[in-house]
This record gives structure tokens, sequence and C-alpha cells, in this order.
């Protein structure tokens, strides 16, 4: 058997295993308060997954994760996702030392997704610094990604948005087809209907070359959603033009996008992948 596929059969494997232990411990004790003290922390720090992961709201998603501090400023996590999804530089650099120097105790759980987060920061900050990153930093990063969020999800698979940030990881490790297959291996009945992993599933579709499938999951996704002013449809219906190089198609969607949410950053990255596509097609013309 080659390797890869004997790599890929083990993670299948895993993967499997995880669900039955989901299926076992799959109680309403699960849901987890990320350390917050109060339920209005909690609340809005769910909002900001919320508004970025399924709507792709992400100026919303940044003001529900201040507002989630704002209600306890020993919030750790919550600090740290103010950091992930600030755009000024200056400050992520300050919230990153602040974590880094904070003496708050932070359990053993909240540890597993406060690590991923801050080396997030680290990546960011050095992105936008110019600042060159050791060569093996992206794929220990990965791997810590890797580990720790199969380790949280286990423990607590009512947690969504963190199963969602999983996903996303395997899929940047060993692909698409892998993060499909896990997708749906791994979510609940509850959460196949959650827009994100609808979304994403027409995303890993696209990506593995299924045009026409992915384009069906969007259609399923937009109907879901059913509000014009919600900019992940067009995000999604964009990117999937994108990789089938229909411009005409994807250049309105995108910008409907950006009108909505200027600091859409996917949307903002498949605007730059399109206007990379038009300029060459028009030298070579």
């Amino acid at each position: 058997m080659h390797i890869k596929h004997l790599v890929y059969l083990l993670i299948i494997i895993s993967l499997v295993s995880c669900e039955q232990k989901q299926k076992k411990y799959h109680t309403d004790k699960d849901i987890y308060n990320y350390g917050a003290k109060n339920d209005s922390s909690v609340f809005y720090f769910n909002k900001g997954w919320e508004h970025i992961l399924d709507y792709g709201q992400w100026t919303l998603s940044e003001k529900a994760f201040r507002k989630a501090v704002a209600f306890d400023s020993t919030f750790i996590i919550g600090q740290a996702l103010v950091g992930k999804n600030t755009t000024d530089l200056k400050e992520r650099i300050e919230i990153l030392n602040d974590l880094n120097n904070s003496q708050i105790k932070v359990r053993e759980d909240d540890q597993l997704i406060l690590e991923v987060t801050m080396i997030t920061l680290e990546l960011f900050n050095a992105r936008g610094q110019n600042v060159k990153l050791d060569k093996d930093f992206l794929s220990n990063f990965l791997s810590t990604a890797e580990k720790n969020y199969r380790t949280f999800i286990h423990k607590y698979p009512n947690e969504s948005y963190i199963k969602a940030e999983y996903i996303e990881v395997l899929n940047a490790i060993y692909g698409p087809e892998l993060a499909l297959d896990s997708l749906h291996i791994l979510t609940t009945p509850k959460q196949k209907r959650i827009p994100f992993f609808i979304s994403y599933a027409a995303t890993l579709e696209s990506d593995l070359g299924n045009f026409k499938k992915a384009l069906a999951i969007a259609d399923q996704f937009n109907d879901q959603i059913n509000d014009p002013n919600i900019p992940q449809p067009y995000v999604l219906y964009g990117s999937i033009y994108l990789k089938m190089d229909s411009l005409s198609l994807a250049t309105p969607s995108l910008d409907k996008a950006l009108e909505l949410d200027p600091n859409h950053i996917f949307a903002q990255r498949f605007k730059k992948q399109l206007q990379t596509k038009l300029n060459t097609n028009i030298s070579n013309d």
C-alpha cells in the first residue's frame, strides 16, 4: 500500500473512532465556556464565531469578540480572538505581549485553544512586520493545531466552531478529500445544518474539481441563508467561479461580498487572485 494511502486510512480510522466517542458522550454538559466568567461573554464569544464562519461578517465578528472581553476583562481566550480578528498590527502585537505576560491561570482545556491562537498571532505579526519565521514554523503550527483541536473536540463534540477550525487544519495538512470525509464523519446531525459546514463542503468539493456538486451545495447554502445582505454566499459563489475560471461570474460575486464587508479577508484574497487572472488574460490577448 502506498504510504500516502496508508496515512489516509489511519487518519480515517482515527476519525471514525472519534465519531463513535462523540456519540457516546454527546450531552448538553459538554457545552464549554472557554474560561469566561459570565454568560454574556460566552454569548458574544460564540456570536463572534458565528458571524465570521457562518456568515462571513468579519467586521461584526470583531465587534462581538470585543464585547465578550468587555463583559469579562479576564477572559483570556476572548482577548486572543480579538487579537486574531483585529486589523490593527500594533494592537495585535500588544495583545500577544499581554497574553505572554499574563498571570491569569488558564485551565488545561482552555490552553489547547489558547496555544493555537497565540501561534496564529505570532504568524500574523511576523507577516505584518515582514519578519522571516523559522522554516519549520508553519508545519509545527499546523501539527500543534491538529493535535490540540483533535483533543478538544473529542472532549467537547458539541463545540461546532473549534470543530470547524480543526477541519480547516486537516485541509491545510492533508488536502480537501480527507477534510471532506472528516467533515461528514465528525459533524453531528445538528452540526450538518450549521451554515459553515454546508459552505465548507461546497468549498472542498470545488477544490476537488467537483464544480457541479459544489454549485449545488452553494445553492443549498444560499437558500438557507436567504438574506442578500450576508456576504458569505457571494464569497462562496465567487470562489467556486474563480476556480472554474468563470471570471465574469466571479467578479460581481466578490465585489458584492466586499461591498457588504470590506474586511472579509478571504474575499480580499480571492479578489486579488481574480485580478491577477484578469491581468494575465489581458497580457495574453
